[in-house]
């Protein structure tokens, strides 16, 4: 025998049915709005969608009220009717808005009028997932009893419908994840393999979460430093600037922060534990967060943080074992060369002796001659062992932290230093010398003329070329009017000795970029 279900009914489960048949989050969530309009004749639809803290972060119409958000430009705030719905945590059904007793506020003139009202809160659980609005229906007529017990069994079965949707949108971002940076890491036989899987990861981590900007920014007694970057590199420097005070609390404190930019926007600052390679954070700047990952993008974020923790520390690692085995070498040849040294002294001193029955002339050639032979042999040998013993003096990427730390008190901050590529690698130590030289003229200019309040130094290596950047946020200058000083001609010199350039950008009020480059000999 078939049922005959009342039109109501029906309508509802065909609404259940639709909204069902869509796994994507947001694709449900308008499914849900169209099929409430749908079932109450409603002109205007709203899914208002909150945030723990019971804000609106993000609004979901139906066509009609679609048309006019671009207009209206504003989020609501949730007074009046809008939050009364949330405060009672039950459907609401009002004939006419203007004499509701809460009804308070005023409506940006290009917002529909809006006489007829509905809502009904959508509870995934216990926790409020957002508000469903519904305005004027058809006709002129008033909401039922009927609307009000359809939107409200919809609302519950959009609850759970939500849910699912959540967790598929949660598995679906989790297998991508996994797919982005599975792979990434596991070749690190070399420092440029290693440069790669970190580069593979932002970049990978900055596509994930839809960032404008992701950087991972090591600390180096107080010394920010960005070593990489994905996204807009050119604001990299102020961006991470504005975040220093938390990324170096985070660093610290070894907790995560979270900082809400509103439209379902948020910046994740975690840090990086390493055991090797010292403290730093990963910043993922103004990430798309829809509230299905809002409990779960933290998280994996921190499991990609252990990652590169990893990877810095294996980097590290091999580094590290590179030097002893160096060492390790550079002690044998000593000891060989001690030994060499020692017997050939013995020898010499035997062919001395055995020189008793000479005549006094030959004795005397052969005397000056060996001692002459010796004297040479161990003024050498003497330098390659101090050489072998004592090893290379600090890399360049520590005299450059050396000397920004010495500045800091100079400048009254601390510079933001940022690299690209294998800095220390890419030049002759004679070369690094006049990198330091130019650093430090550079940094003398800001000091004595700029009046500057922050300054980025940036290092890039790449195989042909090796670039320093000095930008400075101070008072500028106009270069038409200004010649060269001492300084700068030195600094151009230094370049053009080395097959280089220099080029010096600067306006009245805008700051300075000195750009300062040669071409990578190693």
């Amino acid at each position: 025998m078939d049922l005959e279900l009342p039109t109501e009914a029906r309508a509802l489960l065909d609404a259940v049915v639709a909204i069902g048949s869509d796994l994507d989050l947001r694709g449900v969530l308008s499914r849900i709005v169209e099929a409430s309009c749908q079932l109450t004749d409603a002109e205007y639809g709203v899914l208002g969608i909150v945030d723990d803290e019971g804000a609106f972060i993000d609004l979901v119409p139906n066509a009609e009220a679609g048309q006019q958000f671009d207009q209206v430009g504003m989020m609501p705030k949730g007074h009046g009717l809008l939050g009364l719905v949330p405060r009672e945590r039950r459907s609401i059904r009002v004939e006419h808005v203007a004499e509701h007793p809460v009804s308070s506020g005023t409506f940006p003139g290009s917002h529909p009028v809006i006489d007829r009202f509905l809502g009904a809160p959508v509870l995934v659980g216990e926790r409020a997932f957002g508000h469903l609005y519904l305005g004027n229906k058809r006709g002129g007529m008033e909401f039922t009893a009927t609307d009000q017990a359809l939107v409200e069994a919809l609302a519950r079965a959009a609850g759970v419908m939500i849910e699912n949707a959540r967790t598929y949108e949660q598995v679906e971002w989790r297998r991508r994840w996994l797919a982005a940076t599975g792979e990434i890491g596991r070749d690190l036989t070399g420092a440029a393999s290693a440069e790669e899987a970190l580069d593979e990861l932002v970049v990978s981590l900055r596509d994930l979460c839809g960032a404008r900007l992701v950087a991972y920014v090591g600390v180096a007694g107080g010394l920010l430093e960005i070593r990489q970057t994905a996204g807009d590199s050119d604001s990299a420097a102020a961006v991470v600037d504005s975040y220093a005070d938390q990324i170096r609390e985070v660093t610290v404190s070894r907790v995560p922060e979270r900082r809400p930019e509103g439209s379902g926007r948020t910046t994740l600052v975690v840090p990086v534990d390493t055991r090797l390679d010292g403290p730093g954070a990963i910043l993922v700047e103004h990430a798309e967060e829809t509230p299905s990952l809002r409990d779960i993008m933290l998280d994996l974020v921190t499991v990609t943080a252990s990652q590169l923790g990893l990877i810095l520390d294996r980097r590290q690692a091999l580094s590290e074992r590179a030097r002893l085995l160096v060492a390790r070498d550079r002690d044998r040849i000593a000891r060989d060369l001690h030994d060499l040294v020692i017997q050939r002294l013995f020898a010499t001193g035997m062919q001395l002796q055995g020189a008793r029955d000479l005549d006094a002339a030959e004795l005397r050639a052969r005397v000056d001659g060996t001692i002459a032979e010796l004297d040479g042999a161990i003024s050498e040998l003497r330098s390659v062992i101090f050489e072998l013993g004592t090893g290379t003096d600090r890399s360049l990427l520590e005299e450059v932290r050396s000397l920004l730390g010495e500045y800091a008190g100079v400048l009254g901050f601390q510079p933001l230093l940022r690299l690209h590529g294998p800095v220390d690698r890419a030049l002759a130590p004679d070369a690094g010398g006049h990198v330091l030289g130019t650093l430090r003229e550079a940094l003398s200019n800001v000091a004595r003329h700029a009046r500057a309040s922050s300054v980025s130094v940036e290092l890039t290596a790449s195989s042909a070329w090796f670039r320093l950047r000095v930008v400075d946020d101070g008072a500028g200058f106009d270069p038409t009017g200004v010649a060269d000083g001492n300084g700068s001609a030195n600094l151009r010199g230094r370049a053009e000795d080395l097959g280089g350039h220099l080029q010096v950008t600067s306006a009245p009020g805008a700051g300075t970029t000195l750009e300062w480059v040669i071409p990578t000999v190693g």
